[in-house]
């Protein structure tokens, strides 16, 4: 309300914002508080003053009523500035009235309280007015020898615009509150979006890519060996249902990675692509915190290596906080930045997806990945807790 910025929707004109939600939420309650003036009515029009003037305080009343009820719709979207000009004219509006009325003229401040404090933003101004005008009937009523009589609406007159002002400020921070939790929402929406790219790419691109490899194999040999051909389909038929059980799985968010079910899958798939593998038996040793980023980073290493690399050999060495993943293949040079392993060289400014999931998923657990030419002229891909 008292924030601009806050407001999802900025009405331009005065109709737009008089049509606005939140005026049509304004209106009710300040209907309700106009409901008193019928005494005041009731009073003018039975007194002995001349019908001229009391067409004419009547005239000046609606038009204080019907300030009561469109200025704060208008002003919520104005400057600070702007609103205490206009809360000032509004006051200036009720001083015409103190000749036809006299000093029960006073009680349209009332609603010059609830207005300053619907509008004006800062609580130190909006009080210091409230207070302000309080403090002036008392004056008025001192004047006229009657603040024995009407003291109480001053009283009145502060504590309604101090519960308003309070009131607006609780609305303020309602919308706030929903506005942070649409920013919270939406940031959920882009996490888990970024999150299941990631899963995505880790889950279809290793299987796909051993699929692949798997039916070249397959279409080679279904002319020399068709007993091994049929193996090889067979396997493509069980890796194709074990990648859509890890699809459905990924969807539903349930899905877990097993370092020792990727240590044994990487050793099927590297064999497939005639790779030999050196892998460690089993991640037992590995802390149970790192496990499940140590078998993400294992199939999207040993994914590039059948890719890329073009390697006779695939060394694992595992840890209890470090994962290495090595090829003799052909490697990275300086000229580039060092792609996941295996994978060809790649210019500086095209990251692989898959080495920035890693990294990511990396940085959740306080562990690092780092890439780097390896001594048997391959690349290095390493995985580590961070010290």
């Amino acid at each position: 309300m008292f924030s601009r910025e806050v407001q999802e929707v900025r009405p331009v004109g005065l109709l737009a914002r008089l049509g606005h939600p939140a005026a049509y939420r304004w209106y009710p309650g300040a209907a309700i508080g106009l409901l008193y003036q019928v005494s005041v009515l009731v009073g003018l029009w039975i007194s002995d003053l001349p019908l001229t003037q009391k067409l004419t305080a009547t005239a000046l009343l609606a038009v204080v009523y019907l300030g009561f009820l469109t200025l704060p719709p208008l002003l919520w979207w104005e400057r600070e500035r702007t609103r205490l000009i206009a809360v000032g004219l509004y006051f200036a509006l009720t001083i015409p009235l103190f000749p036809l009325l006299g000093s029960a003229a006073c009680w349209t401040w009332v609603y010059v309280a609830c207005v300053a404090g619907m509008v004006v933003a800062r609580s130190a101004a909006a009080f210091a007015i409230i207070g302000a005008l309080g403090a002036l009937q008392l004056v008025v009523f001192a004047l006229g020898g009657t603040v024995e009589d009407y003291w109480f609406v001053a009283l009145v007159t502060v504590s309604i615009g101090v519960m308003m002002s309070a009131f607006a400020r609780q609305i303020d921070a309602l919308r706030r509150l929903r506005n942070a939790q649409g920013e919270i929402a939406r940031l959920a929406v882009i996490e888990e979006r970024a999150r299941f790219s990631r899963d995505m790419h880790d889950v279809l691109g290793h299987s796909l890519t051993v699929v692949t490899v798997k039916s070249e194999l397959a279409r080679r040999l279904v002319a020399v060996d068709p007993a091994r051909a049929a193996d090889e389909i067979a396997d493509i038929e069980r890796l194709s249902r074990s990648a859509l059980a890890d699809l459905r799985a990924a969807v539903a968010g349930y899905r877990e990675m097993s370092l020792s079910t990727e240590l044994a899958s990487a050793q099927a798939s590297l064999a497939a692509a005639d790779i030999q593998a050196h892998l460690p038996r089993n991640g037992e040793e590995v802390a149970p915190e790192l496990r499940e980023l140590f078998g993400w980073v294992l199939r999207e290493g040993v994914t590039n290596v059948i890719r890329h690399s073009g390697s006779r050999n695939c060394w694992v060495t595992v840890g209890p906080d470090r994962l290495d993943i090595e090829d003799d293949g052909r490697g990275t040079s300086a000229a580039t930045t060092p792609a996941p392993v295996g994978s060809s060289a790649v210019p500086a400014d095209t990251p692989g997806s898959g080495l920035a999931g890693l990294r990511a998923r990396a940085a959740q657990v306080g562990a690092t990945v780092a890439v780097a030419p390896g001594p048997r002229g391959g690349t290095v891909l390493t995985v580590r807790r961070a010290s």
